[in-house]
């Protein structure tokens, strides 16, 4: 994994006995959101990128 950022999440998942695949899934679509919001930090970010991201992929 590239992103410090990624490491950490997947680190914190494997503590508390997330399934692999369900780590991967996640971190496709944190990664996803990321390069999506021009690979800005989702401490930056707030409610309208969600909802754009979303609503770009149709998920909601």
């Amino acid at each position: 994994m590239k992103s410090s950022f990624l490491t950490m999440i997947a680190e914190q998942m494997y503590l508390k006995r997330y399934a692999k695949s369900t780590i991967k899934a996640y971190l496709y679509w944190i990664a996803s959101f990321i390069r999506f919001n021009s690979m800005r930090h989702p401490k930056t970010m707030g409610h309208n990128e969600v909802e754009l991201f979303f609503s770009f992929f149709k998920l909601v």
